[in-house]
């Protein structure tokens, strides 16, 4: 039996990834894949290295994943032989068309792909796929590439060869990964295994005698990514641009409070029905829609959390925006909020203390990882993996000392029983610090939101900003565009104002105008809170509102 040492290892590094970084993981579809046989996974790829992480530590009956990898990853010796010696097969992106699409191997040749793919498949194992082709970040689905299916008809045909009959019971299993927040410490992820296609049911069609065999295999290879495509789409949050995204996530603030109160088996729906109240262009809907992109923009541009800021100073449901009055001065209710949850704060802090001592160096590496290494700061799937990667080897390493501080003063014993113990305080450590990570975080957080509140309203307001510079920081920017994906409408590099060609940039962030744009923070929020109040109370809105409310969404009317 092959020990694949390396896989394993690699696996339990991404089951720790997928538990630290982020707060809870939800599997769904499990029944979808088999314990045995070939199987081909052809999932979404929107965050880098977690994408595979997420799946190793996800896929049901523990299954070894050969995944395929971007040949450049291959270059360096030591990344190389990790790779290999884990099972992963090389893949060349092409640039030169956009499209990023799987069409060479870094040897420059196609037939190796698919003559290793078809060797693991024989022997029974998973193939994982990015049908993507690359990672990114966009409103929608940009492309799907048919390198997987291409990878099913190649096998059936080196199968035809070796055996009598066409059935090898392999099947394709598209993926959706979701998360709530991919870059943020603590969000959520959802991990969806969907219906299996079964290839054998093409092989009729694929060997049909009478047929040209590559206009056979044109066909079989277009009827599987239809259906390949139709699941990812389903069960990913699509929209027609990204400020219908950005609405709909300011819309989940209002209607759930804090996003963790949406269980994740729903985040997909609720976030898709929202999405098709936005995508249309006629008021009342638009104008909804352009009053949450402003709040969006302003909670990016002032790094200011919608559920920290209510539970600093609360809003009223969205039916009622003004049904309590607000205190005379905007940090009386912040600060009594404050200082009330002090004292549970300084216990909870206390108890945190031996574990976070642990954890800080990871703290602080996933922090300088992110910043030295994301080519583009922009790029969250870029930040997500270089701090939970960062994050990880900081806490490895913090282990290592602590494990090499036991030894040299013999702390307990050099016995086995000695290290044992050592090993379960450690990882009891783990658990301890996953406890109470969250409540201390929210803590936090909560301290620099009213840091920010105290230097907008406490100092002299600053000076009058020029509107004209104040309206780029209503608008959210754009994600950055991928070189890989063929067409990314809307991509940072192309984001202007409406206005023309001299209308100004958006920016990444908001340096010297941070107090006022607190200040406008709140007047953004009361303005879409009142919107949206108005929007759900519309006759038309009723059954919009029965489902919200089914799924636990605060819509008092």
């Amino acid at each position: 039996m092959e020990l694949k040492l390396v896989y394993r290892t690699l696996r339990k590094v991404s089951d720790w990834t997928v538990t630290g970084y982020y707060s809870d993981c939800v599997v769904e579809g499990g029944e979808n894949v088999p314990e045995t046989g070939p199987l081909i996974i052809a999932s979404t790829h929107h965050n880098e290295l977690v994408d595979i992480a997420a799946l190793a530590a996800t896929i049901p009956h523990r299954r070894h994943v050969s995944f395929w990898a971007k040949s450049t990853l291959f270059a360096n010796p030591i990344t190389r032989a990790i790779l290999e010696s884990s099972g992963a097969i090389p893949v060349r992106r092409n640039p030169n068309n956009g499209s990023g699409q799987a069409t060479k191997t870094y040897n420059g040749d196609r037939s190796t792909l698919f003559r290793e793919s078809s060797t693991a498949l024989a022997a029974g194992q998973v193939i994982g796929v990015f049908p993507e082709g690359t990672s990114y970040t966009s409103h929608h689905i940009l492309q799907v590439l048919p390198g997987a299916a291409w990878a099913a008809v190649e096998f059936l045909r080196s199968q035809r060869g070796v055996e009598g009959n066409l059935k090898t019971g392999l099947r394709i299993v598209p993926v959706a990964i979701v998360y709530t927040d991919k870059a943020r410490y603590r969000s959520r992820i959802s991990v969806k295994y969907c219906s299996p296609i079964h290839v054998d049911d093409y092989a009729e069609e694929l060997f049909e005698e009478t047929a040209d065999p590559d206009a056979a295999s044109r066909s079989v290879v277009k009827k599987i990514m239809v259906q390949v495509e139709k699941q990812m789409t389903e069960n990913t949050i699509n929209a027609r641009d990204w400020d219908t995204i950005c609405a709909v996530r300011s819309a989940r603030h209002f209607l759930w409070g804090d996003e963790r109160n949406i269980k994740l088996t729903d985040w997909v729906g609720v976030s898709q029905r929202l999405v098709t109240i936005f995508d249309g262009s006629l008021p009342p809907a638009s104008q909804l829609k352009s009053a949450l992109t402003k709040y969006f923009a302003l909670l990016h541009f002032t790094g200011i959390k919608h559920s920290i800021l209510a539970s600093l100073s609360p809003i009223s449901s969205p039916s009622s925006p003004s049904s309590s009055p607000s205190p005379s001065h905007p940090l009386v209710q912040p600060t009594i909020s404050l200082l009330t949850s002090l004292p549970g704060a300084l216990i909870r802090l206390a108890l945190f203390l031996p574990p976070l001592l642990l954890f800080t160096p990871g703290y602080i590496i996933g922090r300088l990882f992110a910043r030295w290494l994301a080519s583009n700061e922009e790029e969250e799937e870029a930040q997500a993996q270089f701090k939970a990667v960062g994050g990880g080897l900081g806490v490895m390493a913090a282990a290592a000392l602590l494990l090499g501080f036991v030894n040299k003063w013999d702390v307990w014993s050099s016995s086995v029983g000695g290290w044992v113990k050592v090993v379960l305080g450690v990882v009891g450590m783990v658990k301890w610090h996953n406890l109470l990570v969250d409540c201390n975080y929210r803590q936090l957080q909560r301290i620099l939101t009213y840091h920010k509140l105290l230097m907008a309203f406490a100092l002299p307001r600053p000076r009058v900003v020029d509107a004209r510079a104040m309206e780029v920081y209503m608008k959210p920017p754009r994600p950055p565009a991928n070189p890989f994906v063929k067409h990314q409408e809307g991509a940072q590099v192309d984001a202007t104002l409406e206005g023309g060609e001299d209308a100004p940039a958006i920016p990444i962030r908001a340096p010297g105008t941070s107090r006022e744009l607190v200040r406008r923070l709140l007047e953004a929020r009361d303005e879409a809170n009142e919107a949206l109040s108005g929007y759900l109370g519309l006759r038309e809105s009723e059954a919009l509102v029965e489902m919200l409310v089914s799924k636990g969404a605060v819509v008092g009317l």
